[in-house]
């Protein structure tokens, strides 16, 4: 229960946040620009530490080398800081789908249900392959209702 209130309260204010889509993904500008600024941190720093600190322990000829690794080390370390400082605030549900809805849905998307089945059933793979993940008969439900 108190799970389900701490749920809600974060949608609430995940919700009041603006989003920007970047790559077709939908983030928070203030969490992308922070994990930008910490990835670039550590990246540099890890080059720049190394530059300093190899000279003394290697060969002069192995120093960009090593420092290239410190600094890609450091960007490992900023995805792993990234990674868990800023969860998805995504939330996914998952409904079953009816008829009706994936009609709604496709309609929404200004396709037309019944060219759509037509287009499936002619397409032998597509066919089996809807079929195996089980929504065919619910895809020719809905095509089959505009026909009548």
């Amino acid at each position: 229960m108190e799970t389900e209130m701490v749920r809600k309260e974060q949608q609430a204010t995940t919700s009041k946040k603006e989003y920007i889509e970047i790559l077709g993904d939908t983030v928070v500008p203030v969490r992308i620009l922070s994990a930008i600024v910490i990835s670039i941190c550590l990246s540099i720093g890890g080059y720049f530490l190394g530059k300093s600190f190899f000279p003394k322990i290697a060969e002069a000829k192995m120093v960009g080398s090593y420092s290239l690794l410190l600094g890609i080390a450091g960007s490992v370390l900023g995805l792993i800081i990234c990674a868990n400082l800023f969860k998805p605030s995504r939330i996914l549900t998952e409904e079953e789908t009816s008829s009706e809805g994936l009609e709604e849905i496709l309609l929404s998307m200004q396709v037309d249900p019944k060219a759509e089945y037509e287009l499936i059933k002619d397409d032998p793979v597509t066919k089996k392959e809807m079929e195996e993940l089980g929504i065919l008969e619910t895809f020719k439900r809905s095509g089959g209702r505009t026909q009548q």
